[in-house]
């Protein structure tokens, strides 16, 4: 997640200000103490700002007026009348800092927090004056910590007689101030002070992560430019966060243990400092960072490892599952995630959108670009738009005299709701003296206008090992391609490696778990046989996704012989009646239920030993699924560990430690992206 503090673009223009802020932190009482040296503009006669409630302020030689609350009381304004010429004003201000929860997410942690374990202060929890019109600022921070604390902040760090200072050149959008009891580690990677805040002792640990930050730090740098930050650190949280802030990210304490974190979450928070919190969003035509961020380090890694057209699949998949039937919107109302819909189009729109750039500019050209648009507008505002023109090519087709085919891929991909739906409509040879002409049919079925796209596909040519690679402009929603060949084609295939972004076809989508979850219903059929404690935990299993996915219905076993058809249903428990009926749906040549044992790939799993999902890997059909379990923590696991495997179609989960031991996507049997002919 990237935290993002999103400001009227009308705001933008404003001057930079500078605060130079003495803090003083009384965590027994939670009370702060705050001295702000202001630096407004040369000239300025008024100025308006805005202070948590809960505060006390008073200004210096000024005349200072309170104009009213807002927020539900939460925040108090104010107006500074008769300003010095040089701009220069004295702030003081005191109070309570109440840890109010807001409940925005599934892991949100309180907008503001001070007591004698922690402290987290950022923009939201108001404890720094935000100027009217003054978006952006420096500042220089000084704040004495309470024994044995570490703080944390933005900016070159350094150590003035038991405080800590923070020097902050660079235009930033918030002051964060966090600290507890820590042990640091650190190190100096080109001049970059790289540090972790753990709360327990963990050398270990310590260095894969100082480690693994340097690698990427130098990473990005080379491929965008130079790190914008004095410092870079990796923060433990009590709250199970992944955010990325300027200069540092801030990890839960359990998710930054978890391995696989140092290659996926890490990079990803660590790029934000250049895409978000280095260039900043103006969200007037949506949230771009999250999609740029995802694609430069999530797609990234997977494309290093050769599944680069794998995770599009997955995200076309997301997009398909959550978004397409229930829940799209357009990219350009795109803020932060909050759910499934919103990750789908927020990050997995968005990240195709800057491939599809990708691949009509060229990876050179699109890098070139990307460090150019990196140099304009590092601690600025940008928005979508801006950074489409940045790296729109100038050879794209659509392009014009004007070079202004930007403007129609903006308003395409930003302003539209929906996908492009593609269908393959048919495929003919005609035979010549001296080769074959190939004839294609490929319609656009979404309604409303048709998008220009430039669709790839693939050709197996008789006699010829290496497929052809070719590209379709497609503008109707009606077309038809002809291509002379010298070999007999033997098989035509749109998109193959999933490259532009579109609505797949049904026959595209393997079974999986995200085709339940994302279905307009799930039907959750629970065993009436299973005791008070089982459909205790099938309930609560059935809440939690009913929060997550707001379509959950509930239906015992006996209550009908004939399962919905119109909805995705699950069948719970080793003794659900309806696997009588249903059992031979998720039988396959490689796996097997037969009573309290499944068999998956000639491995037998047992009902006391293992807990079992499994999908009918037929996805011309209504899904279907089955959760073999019966103990009501491990119930109770699985409501919250499935959702995480929404790409899977195969779980397998050794008891009691709940331990994941077979994970498989489920394949595609016959895609009709894919036209073949017999020889």
């Amino acid at each position: 997640m990237l935290v993002l503090i999103l400001t009227s673009s009308d705001n933008f223009a404003g001057e930079i200000i500078h605060h130079e802020l003495h803090v003083k932190l009384g965590p027994a009482d939670a009370s702060i103490n705050v001295s702000d040296n202001v630096q407004l503009p040369a000239g300025t006669e008024k100025a308006e700002f805005s202070l948590r409630n809960t505060l006390t302020v008073k200004a210096s030689g000024v005349e200072l007026i309170l104009l009213g609350e807002s927020d539900a009381g939460r925040l108090r304004h104010y107006m500074i009348n008769r300003l010095p010429a040089d701009g220069k004003v004295q702030l003081t201000y005191e109070g309570k800092i109440k840890s109010d929860v807001i409940k925005k997410a599934p892991f949100d942690m309180p907008e503001a927090v001070l007591s004698t374990e922690y402290v987290y202060l950022d923009n939201a929890s108001a404890w720094v004056p935000d100027f009217d019109n003054y978006p952006l600022y420096t500042f220089r921070l000084q704040v004495a910590a309470p024994l044995n604390w570490q703080m944390i902040s933005q900016g070159k760090r350094s150590e003035i007689n038991g405080s800590y200072l923070f020097d902050m050149p660079q235009p930033q959008d918030s002051v964060y101030l966090l600290g507890g009891p820590y042990q640091r580690y650190s190190t100096m990677d080109d001049g970059i002070d790289i540090g972790i805040y753990l709360f327990e002792t963990d050398a270990v640990l310590a260095e894969k992560y100082l480690k693994t930050s340097a690698d990427y730090l130098r990473l990005y740098s080379s491929w965008i430019g130079r790190y914008p930050y004095a410092s870079f650190a990796v923060v433990e949280n009590r709250w199970q966060t992944g955010y990325g802030m300027p200069s540092f990210t801030l990890l839960g304490s359990t998710v930054i243990r978890l391995p696989f974190i140092l290659s996926t979450s890490l990079p990803h928070e660590i790029l934000h400092n250049w895409w978000g919190n280095g260039v900043y969003v103006d969200p007037s035509e949506g949230n771009w960072s999250e999609g740029l961020t995802a694609y430069m380090s999530d797609h990234f890694s997977s494309e290093q490892q050769g599944r680069g057209s794998e995770y599009r699949r997955k995200a076309l998949e997301r997009y398909a599952n959550f978004a397409a039937e229930r829940g799209d919107f357009a990219l350009s109302d795109f803020s932060s995630r909050h759910d499934e819909a919103s990750q789908a189009v927020g990050y997995s729109k968005s990240l195709m959108l800057f491939h599809m750039l990708r691949t009509q500019a060229g990876d050179e050209a699109f890098n070139n670009d990307l460090r150019e648009f990196w140099q304009r507008y590092q601690f600025s505002y940008a928005n979508f738009t801006d950074l489409i023109q940045q790296l729109y090519p100038v050879n794209a087709p659509y392009n014009d005299d004007n070079n202004d085919g930007y403007r129609h891929f903006a308003e395409q991909w930003l302003k539209r709701k929906g996908a492009p739906e593609i269908s393959l409509d048919d495929v003919s040879v005609d035979t010549l003296q001296d080769g074959f002409v190939l004839s294609i049919k490929i319609s656009q079925q979404q309604p409303g206008a048709a998008y220009q796209l430039q669709m790839p596909f693939e050709l197996t040519l008789q006699g010829k090992i290496q497929t052809e690679h070719r590209t379709i402009h497609l503008k109707e929603k009606s077309n038809l391609v002809t291509l002379k060949l010298k070999q007999r084609p033997l098989a035509v295939t749109l998109d193959p490696d999933y490259d532009v972004f579109r609505l797949l076809h049904v026959s595209e989508r393997p079974a999986s778990l995200g085709r339940l979850f994302g279905a307009k219903k799930q039907w959750l059929v629970l065993p009436v046989k299973a005791s008070a404690e089982q459909i205790s935990a099938w309930r609560q299993l059935a809440a939690s996704w009913s929060s997550q996915y707001n379509n959950v219905e509930l239906i015992f076993d006996n209550e009908t012989k004939t399962l919905p058809a119109d909805a995705a249903v699950w069948l719970l428990g080793w003794n659900n009646e309806r696997l009588k009926d249903h059992k031979q749906y998720l039988a396959s040549s490689s796996q097997e239920l037969s009573g309290d044992t499944v068999t998956i790939d000639k491995k037998q799993l047992h009902a006391d030993r293992h807990a079992v999902v499994l999908l009918d890997a037929d996805n011309s059909r209504t899904p279907l699924g089955f959760i073999g379990a019966d103990n009501p923590e491990v119930i109770v696991s699985l409501a919250r560990k499935l959702p995480h495997y929404s790409s899977y179609g195969v779980l397998a989960f050794e008891l009691p430690e709940m331990n994941n031991v077979i994970k498989q996507h489920l394949p595609v049997f016959k895609s009709s992206m894919t036209w073949k002919f017999a020889e």
